[in-house]
């Protein structure tokens, strides 16, 4: 476990890029807007609050001893997500003033939409207060993946935009901008995903190391497909 907050904070965009090179996102498939890159990020976000701060009051070390067995929950396969939404309801009835509470928020959102209730998910997200490198970012993008599967295109490709500018990092913010572009193509706006793909490839993948070259390629068909459909 790091050290302190400051520690765990520079961690964190290393695990994303990490995470996200290693795993295939299929972005084609709207409704699986939960990938396993994601819970596992979410994973991180107890620790992310800082162990010394859960600690140093009753009320934080009694809401981390309650949100723990439900983040294990969480991680399990074959729980239905409603139930696990209901347990971490009731932490955040209990601590939500809390920064357990506050993580019981965003563990909410994402159980929502785990199982397909994608109109509370983003009102529970919108609850959520993020703090950091990460989470500001992931935070934006979840709600557009909701705003996604409700038809709110503008809003969803806005939100995907602004959570590429807030993580900042060639693997966040591509998948959040392939997310965005993909969208706009689906609903006959070919134009405006040539914008997003040309910012993909000139803001994050110009110069880019050998790592990237399949993100590169990719971006590129998809470019090239757009800008065919215009």
């Amino acid at each position: 476990m790091a050290e302190n907050e400051n520690d765990i904070e520079k961690d964190i965009p290393e695990v994303l890029e990490d995470s996200l090179n290693k795993t295939e996102i299929l972005l084609e498939e709207n409704k699986k807007v939960i990938t396993n890159v994601l819970v596992g990020i979410v994973a991180l976000v107890a620790v992310f609050f800082g162990y010394e701060n859960f600690i140093s009051a009753p009320a934080e070390k009694a809401a981390l001893e309650e949100i723990w067995p439900v983040q294990q929950l969480f991680e399990q396969e074959g729980i239905k997500p409603d139930s696990v939404a209901d347990e971490f309801q009731l932490v955040i009835d209990e601590y939500g003033s809390t920064n357990a509470g506050n993580v019981a928020q965003l563990y909410l959102g994402i159980s929502l939409m785990k199982a397909g209730n994608f109109e509370d998910a983003q009102a529970a997200l919108e609850d959520f207060s993020p703090s950091g490198l990460l989470l500001p970012g992931l935070k934006l993008g979840l709600i557009g993946d909701c705003q996604s599967e409700q038809a709110n295109v503008d809003d969803a490709v806005s939100n995907y935009s602004k959570a590429a500018e807030l993580l900042d990092s060639k693997s966040g913010s591509i998948y959040f901008l392939k997310k965005a572009g993909i969208l706009l193509e689906q609903n006959g706006q070919s134009v405006d995903a040539v914008g997003i793909y040309e910012t993909a490839l000139n803001k994050y993948l110009k110069g880019a190391d050998r790592t990237y070259d399949n993100s590169r390629t990719e971006m590129e068909k998809y470019l090239a497909r757009a800008n065919s459909s215009k």
